[in-house]
């Protein structure tokens, strides 16, 4: 006797699992992701206003410093340079290191060293 799909018996749950569509495989993939998705943290006024004295400092006195990037995936970034500029309507700032220059949006800072 043949067995085919449609025999009683046969495992049609696994039988379907076979064939995946790339649209299932990437929500798939994109909820994995979301999983891992950090929150970013909330800083009080304080340590806002002590980041931003450390940031005039370092663009008053041409000194180095090191900025901490949040990341929502993996860990945070960390940038080490000289705050060159600061741009208040677009909110950021200009951070140069090893002859080259990012800007950097205040959102994505959460601490200073």
């Amino acid at each position: 006797m043949k067995v085919n799909k449609l025999t009683p018996g046969s495992n049609m749950i696994w039988e379907a699992s076979r064939m995946m569509l790339p649209e299932h495989k990437e929500l798939m993939n994109y909820y994995q992701k979301e999983r891992n998705r950090k929150t970013k943290p909330v800083l009080e006024e304080e340590e806002v206003n002590i980041i931003s004295q450390q940031l005039s400092e370092s663009m008053l006195s041409k000194s180095q410093i090191t900025i901490e990037l949040f990341r929502a995936f993996g860990q945070n970034a960390f940038k080490t340079g000289t705050v060159t500029k600061f741009d208040t309507k677009l909110r950021q700032i200009k951070l140069d290191y090893d002859d080259e220059y990012k800007w950097i949006k205040f959102q994505e800072i959460v601490g200073v060293s």
